[in-house]
């Protein structure tokens, strides 16, 4: 039974990241990575699912922040190349003033090569860094 839904969920998986695949022209590091890669195609994954292939993560530096009350969320979208190399990263929402230092981080990620029958593929997915006072966590 357990096999059973198993797969099923597999498939599920599988049709919703065919029918998400689309082009990444519009990044701004797109043309080098589709000469780079030789594919023009990316899924979108959650970050639930992008959760579980997180090799390193690196948090935004928030020493000069110390002592100010901050409580923000900055949504930064990732684009994760074949091997597993975040390439391009941008603001989707966010504080102005912890925007950048989110993008930098963002861009020292690594992850886990994504793979779709066997083959790796280019990822998109979000990062949300959430400032707390004194403290930034990542997901």
């Amino acid at each position: 039974m357990r096999t059973r839904v198993a797969l099923c969920v597999g498939w599920l998986l599988l049709a919703t990241i065919i029918a998400q695949g689309q082009d990444i022209s519009s990044w701004p590091c797109s043309e080098e990575l589709t000469k780079s890669e030789g594919d023009n195609h990316r899924i979108r994954v959650s970050t639930g699912v992008s959760e579980r292939m997180i090799d390193k993560r690196v948090l935004p530096d928030t020493r000069d922040l110390k002592g100010s009350r901050v409580d923000s969320t900055v949504i930064v979208r990732v684009l994760i190349d074949k091997k597993g190399v975040v390439r391009c990263a941008d603001a989707v929402h966010g504080d102005a003033s912890l925007v950048q230092r989110s993008i930098d981080a963002a861009q020292r990620w690594k992850f886990r090569p994504y793979t779709l029958n066997g083959e790796p593929i280019i990822v998109e997915t979000p990062i949300e860094f959430v400032f707390k006072k004194d403290s930034v966590k990542a997901r």
